[in-house]
């Protein structure tokens, strides 16, 4: 595929927003108008073939695709605007991209409620304005207080132990430290009974922010905080969700 090497501009004349979430204080950077030309960013990720298979989307609970463009100024620009340098988890990383359709399509467990990722998660809503619904949100987890889960236990999650009086084990071992994750955190009856996101969250999960989805508009957040897609069953039941996924991570060691 032929594809112009200036797709991936970037505009000039984007503007910033920088919140900080719940108890935590989460930082959240929301960039509008990130592309010079989201036009053509949008048609060539209309034109890609997607994919709904397993190693490539995990339990993205739709389909993805990628074209092998330079990303650098993107990475860069993301890591300008996070405030650290950050690195891409591929090298060379091409352009992700990602589409969720609602019709006729049964959500697991795990889509049901919130999820994490690997460290700074990056993306850019690809739909134009007559077709943007929704957004992402980020929650909190109602019994434990916890709305983001370190890469390693922290004290806050040795404390979370010590007081529900689990075992070391569970914290010793990157296995225990996933069942802890499954069982105290994502235990399948935390999950909407419904076949519905977790949207306005229940009475395990709390929603705590709402990013708006709007067009292209570039969102940064910490990935290790609970977030998921948010949309209503009403929602893209004709055409795709569609946006650019990039997952980053921090140069430093990060907990």
């Amino acid at each position: 595929m032929s594809v112009d090497r200036d797709i991936l501009a970037i505009n000039a004349r984007f503007t910033v927003e920088t919140d900080y979430v719940g108890h935590g204080r989460h930082k959240v950077v929301v960039v509008d108008d990130f592309y010079a030309h989201p036009d053509r960013v949008l048609a060539l990720a209309l034109e890609l073939p997607y994919t709904n298979r397993f190693e490539v989307i995990g339990n993205f609970p739709g389909v993805r695709a990628s074209v092998n463009l330079d990303t650098t100024r993107v990475i860069d620009t993301i890591g300008e605007l996070w405030g650290a340098r950050l690195r891409p988890f591929f090298q060379p990383q091409p352009a992700v991209f990602q589409g969720i359709i609602n019709q006729n399509f049964r959500l697991n467990i795990g889509q049901r409620q919130p999820h994490i990722d690997p460290d700074i998660t990056a993306m850019v809503y690809l739909n134009p304005a007559e077709s943007c619904a929704g957004g992402t949100g980020l929650y909190r987890h109602r019994l434990t207080g916890l709305e983001r889960l370190p890469i390693r236990p922290d004290q806050t999650i040795r404390e979370l132990a010590d007081r529900l009086e689990l075992s070391d084990e569970f914290l010793e071992s990157e296995e225990g430290y996933e069942n802890f994750q499954k069982s105290m955190i994502f235990n399948p009856l935390f999950s909407c009974r419904e076949n519905t996101y977790i949207n306005d969250g229940n009475e395990f999960w709390e929603l705590i922010k709402l990013i708006d989805m709007k067009p292209n508009r570039l969102i940064i957040f910490d990935g290790r905080c609970f977030h998921s897609q948010y949309i209503r069953p009403e929602h893209y039941q004709t055409g795709f969700r569609i946006n650019q996924i990039v997952y980053l991570s921090a140069n430093s060691d990060r907990e």
